[in-house]
């Protein structure tokens, strides 16, 4: 029992020191964007370049710079926060399953950077076009820049996480725990879900909504196609998951 005990608490002390590692980089990492927050906020408020940004408050703007380098600082040190979580969890895992893992962090990384990409260069530019277009002539458009960046960066967020569907279904998986054919099943329903998520997650507008579900539906197609071809590859007949001892 004291044995039991001693492993425990070997491993809080790890989490706990890899946990301070990864917040200490993730700070440095935000005051090195801080120091260059000026091209990254130009880099974003040129998606609102037919928009009259202003500040309300003597401290908008400063808070602004913090929210970029923030989110910035913590994208650029996401390697290393993934490294040391691989780091950790890598010790319980058998041969392959830290072959597995290790594939799904790199590809986890690549779908979201797409997803950032995908929604910075046609879903933001498509959204924020349309917003101009219903304005009524009477009223001219002065948007807070802290309101307007939060919608930028929040759409650059859920678009990343959102890319990692197919990563997941095939992550699931390759352990043995998601089937082609339950996601078949639910397909319909899972459907249903990814509208009512776009709608919650994006203002009141169909094109907003739609600009979220449809690519959300091409992915869910994605995670079926490679769910299938995992499945077909380890040759499972059944649900079981065998794995060799690394």
């Amino acid at each position: 029992m004291a044995e039991g005990k001693q492993t425990v608490l070997a491993h809080i002390t790890e989490l706990r020191r890899r946990l301070i590692f990864i917040l200490v980089v993730n700070l440095a990492a935000a005051i090195l964007c801080f120091h260059w927050v000026e091209p990254l906020m130009e880099l974003l408020l040129a998606l609102g370049s037919r928009y009259s940004l202003v500040y309300i408050a003597p401290g908008e703007l400063f808070g602004v710079y913090v929210q970029v380098a923030l989110v910035c600082g913590i994208s650029l040190a996401m390697p290393f926060t993934l490294f040391q979580l691989w780091m950790f969890v890598a010790k319980g895992l058998y041969r392959k399953e830290k072959v597995v893992a290790a594939l799904s962090l790199v590809f986890a990384g690549v779908f979201f950077a797409g997803g950032v990409y995908f929604a910075y260069r046609l879903v933001l530019p498509t959204m924020l076009d349309f917003f101009l277009r219903i304005a009524m002539g009477s009223i001219s458009s002065m948007i807070s820049v802290s309101q307007f960046l939060s919608f930028v960066l929040t759409t650059l967020l859920c678009f990343g996480i959102v890319f990692e569907m197919p990563v997941a279904a095939a992550l699931l998986s390759a352990f043995g725990l998601l089937r082609p054919g339950t996601i078949r099943k639910y397909q319909p329903t899972i459907i249903v879900i990814i509208f009512i998520l776009a709608a919650a997650l994006t203002p009141p507008d169909v094109v907003s909504q739609l600009m979220l579900a449809v690519p959300m539906v091409v992915l869910l197609q994605l995670s079926i196609g490679l769910c299938w071809l995992v499945w077909k590859l380890r040759g499972k007949k059944n649900g079981s998951l065998t794995v060799e001892n690394g």
